[in-house]
């Protein structure tokens, strides 16, 4: 199968840290990266996540330019601000942590950027980096958003609900991002 895409047919969408990303005509994402390697890092992650629904599918790989599902939603953050936390958007965000743990994610931090929230309250990731290289065991980043919201309290009770064998894991989640935060702040006092 032969697929030729003109780039001046797509929409941008935005430009990051490693590459542009467009919307083709057909409704998928194309990144275009800056390095080669760094394109075949993230669909080496995606092709090990193939099988979750957390994750788009890569259709192919060419060069430095990856065409993928595109992933449709608003960040986590914007999300819970604008739509507060539901049952179901908390049982989200605990199964994508547990896929993370599932897939033997090191990495199972993950930045808000890259956390997508469609009108479904149904989780996509992108951009997923250095999982397997990286060791930061929890995820701290939607702990601060939740915690920001003030919505860590509501999220326990509905973790509770849910499945409350994962309470451990995440009061030593809250725990190991109080300890981060507290280090960030004696290096910030320390560099002034």
């Amino acid at each position: 199968m032969r697929y030729i895409l003109n780039i001046k047919e797509c929409e941008f969408l935005g430009k990051g840290d490693e590459g542009s990303v467009y919307l083709t005509p057909e409704g998928f994402a194309l990144k275009i990266f800056y390095d080669k390697k760094k394109a075949e890092s993230e669909v080496a992650i995606l092709e090990k996540a193939n099988d979750s629904r957390f994750f788009p599918k890569v259709m192919f790989i060419t060069e430095n330019k990856v065409l993928r599902d595109y992933v449709d939603g608003t960040n986590l953050y914007q999300y819970i601000s604008k739509n507060g936390l539901s049952y179901n958007l908390s049982i989200e965000i605990i199964e994508l942590v547990e896929e993370f743990k599932r897939l033997n994610f090191k990495r199972i931090d993950i930045r808000n950027a890259h956390i997508f929230i469609n009108k479904d309250e149904k989780i996509q990731v992108i951009d997923p980096r250095k999982v397997f290289q990286k060791n930061i065991p929890y995820p701290k980043e939607i702990i601060k958003i939740l915690i920001k919201l003030n919505m860590f309290d509501e999220f326990l009770k509905h973790l509770l609900a849910y499945n409350e064998n994962l309470l451990n894991y995440w009061i030593k989640a809250y725990e190991y991002f109080e300890a981060m935060r507290k280090k960030t702040i004696v290096i910030d006092m320390i560099a002034c």
